[in-house]
């Protein structure tokens, strides 16, 4: 014969205990009494807002500080090689700055916070460094690109022009440059 076994005693789970069901108030539509009906979803809204407004400040601040950074160093490549392709030193200067200008314009990026500098191959963008260009072949340089970042809601006096993007394209004018 078999021992019988207590249903309260379950064989895999261990012990389970009956609990009492909650009180019912006879005239509540059958709910349970609890008095802290809505204040989840009130406590869930406050701390979203509380926790996104922060976090979507941080990102537009990424993003604007990224497409300063994309523009700058497009300005640079786009700057270098019309350098290279100009007839003259000076017109490939005044190419470069207006296409710099188009390309911060791009992004977004106000063109009158924009810089230029030409210095020698691997050095740092300071203007200590900087060198005149010229078209002679075989010459070698870097040209930097230097843009303002604004970050949204900081004001320009906090700011100034401490935060600043540079860009850096190495130019190499060739021993064969058409229209020597």
């Amino acid at each position: 014969m078999r021992a019988h076994r207590s249903p309260a005693r379950s064989r895999w789970f261990g012990p389970v205990e009956l609990t009492t069901p909650p009180v019912i108030n006879p005239g509540s539509n059958n709910r349970p009494t609890e008095h802290d009906d809505g204040r989840a979803i009130i406590e869930v809204i406050f701390l979203a807002v509380l926790i996104l407004i922060p976090v979507v400040y941080i990102l537009i601040s990424l993003i604007r500080l990224q497409a300063t950074t994309f523009a700058v160093t497009q300005a640079a490549r786009d700057a270098g090689r019309a350098i290279d392709s100009a007839p003259t030193i000076a017109d490939g200067i005044d190419r470069a700055q207006q296409i710099a200008a188009i390309d911060l314009a791009d992004q977004n990026v106000a063109a009158a916070s924009i810089t230029l500098q030409f210095i020698a191959p691997g050095t740092e963008c300071t203007s200590a460094n900087q060198i005149t260009p010229t078209l002679e072949p075989g010459a070698a340089y870097d040209l930097c690109v230097t843009a303002v970042v604004t970050l949204p809601g900081v004001p320009t006096v906090l700011t100034g022009d401490h935060n600043t993007v540079t860009g850096v394209y190495s130019i190499r004018i060739s021993e064969l440059r058409e229209g020597r």
